[in-house]
């Protein structure tokens, strides 16, 4: 049987299929996926084919694919321009227009931008760093890692791309996100060997994922998971009745009380105003608070935008928050989430406000060259699972079940979020995050031993107390279950025990 050929240009289509989150947030990325899969399983004349055995490690494709791969692609630090012919040398431009399966650049770009509401200038940028231009100014670049509250590193690429190289990325970058990513779509098989841990090996698939060959043959806008900007893009498409009749529906449950929609409305009005000014002012907002039992608050804030979520809008805002005791404290600056409903009263600050109460350093930011944007709030919720992104993060490991992990994990946007990983894997997390000997880890242990050699096990990243996330593991049931830390798995179990005695005579 002959292996099937990747020899499908850099289009757009082609891209979405590779990443399953937003193509606008993750260009650098897709590209990257396609250039790894040519050489896999390109045509022989492809000047990326790489000479690779049916299994290969990550090791072996690197030294290949790059030169000098030992000694400048280490797992750590990513590669200076140490040779012009090295493939790390390639901006993601090159790969794009300049190769043998290029596109032409107005052609791409026309394309692009029937996708995603995205300015030339924008374009150019993206297509220049990784990013869009308003990104630049709060990455940091060639930093592969951020501080979690717990004081651990949590790995995740620097968008920003150096020189535009598209592969000036570290190897463990490229290994555990990159070649991951392409395990988890269906393009690698994926080989673990116990004798030595950190020995994988990938095997080539005899044929591709039918997700993308289906959806790249049959659909012209492929992609059935929305990102806000491909549903606005969609709805702007079939919002219109179509020889007479509706057919496109969006049905959001909506939980604010009638009575308020003439606040939320006016609330919505002056924001709209207060964005149309040249320089933002800052807000006092009086707010009845559901985490203080209703009681109301004054906060000073920067208001940045509105989020639609979980039934309710939110103003995003920066400064203040919500605190038991003295509600004009400044102990705390930082994000916060209001629901639009429960604020009873917004007013604009003076411009050139001058009061001591308020700190320099925050009047600095807001008033200054880069005051928040909603760009702050996508990197935050990108870096975390949950919406409350003023919460700490801390590592969540789950166990899923295996039909279950297939049918509502698999193959969708939660399939990039969740990071697959052994039970072996599970049992050294386990090891590291609870006290030597402990009863919480003797159980844990115990209990990995007992379940399905069949289920799957996930960690991410997520938001510590975010209710958002303890309704959704609520949701999935039984289909289920924290393993770690081990508070979140307590509170679970608590929460389950009160329900069940709810129904027990």
């Amino acid at each position: 049987m002959k292996r099937e050929v990747f020899n499908y240009p850099p289009s757009v289509e082609v891209l979405k299929l590779l990443t399953p989150g937003s193509l606008k947030q993750n260009l650098a990325k897709a590209i990257r996926l396609w250039v790894i899969l040519r050489s896999i399983y390109g045509d022989d004349g492809d000047e990326v084919k790489l000479e690779l055995k049916e299994e290969f490690t990550f090791t072996q494709w690197r030294d290949l694919f790059f030169l000098d791969a030992t000694k400048q692609h280490s797992r750590d630090k990513a590669p200076i321009l140490h040779h012009g012919e090295c493939r790390c040398a390639t901006k993601l431009t090159e790969w794009l227009f300049a190769s043998n399966l290029s596109i032409e650049r107005r052609k791409w770009s026309q394309s692009f931008q029937k996708y995603y509401c995205i300015q030339s200038d924008e374009l150019e940028s993206l297509l220049l760093t990784g990013m869009i231009t308003n990104f630049l100014r709060n990455s940091q670049q060639d930093n592969d890692s951020v501080t979690t509250s717990n004081g651990k590193k949590s790995q995740r690429f620097s968008k920003s791309l150096s020189d535009g190289r598209l592969f000036a990325v570290t190897s463990r970058n490229l290994k555990e996100h990159d070649f991951q990513s392409l395990v988890n779509l269906g393009w690698l098989n994926q080989l673990s060997y116990q004798a030595e841990v950190n020995q994988v090996k990938y095997l080539k698939v005899e044929n591709f994922p039918e997700s993308f060959l289906g959806d790249f043959q049959e659909v012209e806008v492929p992609s059935e998971q929305f990102t806000n900007e491909e549903l606005s893009a969609f709805n702007h498409s079939l919002s219109q009745p179509i020889n007479g009749i509706q057919r496109f529906f969006i049905h959001a449950e909506y939980i604010v009380h009638p009575r308020l929609y003439e606040r939320v409305e006016l609330l919505q009005k002056q924001l709209k105003d207060i964005w149309g000014q040249e320089n933002i002012p800052l807000v006092k907002l009086t707010y009845q608070s559901a985490k203080l039992y209703h009681d109301t608050v004054d906060c000073i804030v920067y208001p940045v935008c509105i989020y639609y979520y979980q039934r309710a809008p939110y103003l995003f805002a920066y400064g203040q928050s919500p605190q038991q005791g003295d509600e004009n404290s400044w102990s705390k600056i930082d994000w916060y989430d209001y629901r639009l409903d429960r604020i009873l009263t917004l007013d604009e600050l003076p411009k050139n406000v001058d009061d001591a109460n308020i700190p320099k350093q925050f009047l600095n930011k807001c008033q200054g060259k880069y005051p928040p944007t909603p760009d702050d709030i996508k990197e935050k919720m990108s870096a975390a699972w949950g919406f409350d992104i003023y919460q700490p993060q801390e590592l969540l490991v789950l166990k899923f079940d295996q039909y279950f992990y297939g049918n509502n994990i698999k193959g969708t946007e939660r399939e990039e979020m969740f990071t697959q990983i052994s039970l072996q894997q599970v049992e050294k997390l386990v090891k590291s995050y609870t006290p030597l000997a402990s009863t919480e880890q003797k159980s844990l242990l115990s209990t990995l031993q007992s379940r399905s050699e069949k289920d799957i096990y996930c960690k991410v990243d997520y938001r510590v107390n975010d209710n958002n996330i303890v309704m959704r593991l609520r949701a999935w049931g039984p289909n289920v279950e924290v393993i770690l830390p081990w508070h979140f798995r307590e509170r679970m179990a608590r929460d389950m025990e009160a329900t069940y005695r709810l129904y027990i005579k």
